[in-house]
């Protein structure tokens, strides 16, 4: 039974873990569109087709409110991974706890033997 209880743990572990490193590349895209310049942004726009008949000051509105946008993203997710690298943290506790108690039941049916 608790063998069973170990690899639902670890099923649980893995699929956590894969989370953790999906927030993560998550994180660094919008961090690094964060980063990008209104110069940067308007010349991007431009190669893709976007932003192609508008003012300096209307690109400027624009990319400041998709700065606000991704801020709150960038806040989100990275309250997400707070919590799921938390959830990692007591996943691998509840699995060593599992494994101990497996390893002492072993030990005490071998001592009844």
């Amino acid at each position: 039974m608790l063998g069973t209880d170990i690899r639902g743990i670890i099923a649980e572990e893995e699929e956590v873990q894969r989370r953790k490193e999906a927030l993560k590349s998550l994180l660094s895209m919008r961090s690094k569109q964060l980063r990008e310049s209104l110069e940067q942004r308007i010349k991007r726009a431009k190669t893709c087709g976007d932003w192609i008949h508008l003012s300096q000051e209307e690109c400027a509105t624009l990319h400041k409110r998709e700065k606000l946008h991704l801020q709150s993203q960038f806040d989100k997710l990275q309250h997400e991974q707070d919590r799921t690298s938390g959830k990692l943290t007591a996943l691998k506790r509840a699995k060593v706890r599992a494994q101990r108690i497996r390893a002492a039941e072993a030990a005490s049916g071998r001592k009844r033997r």
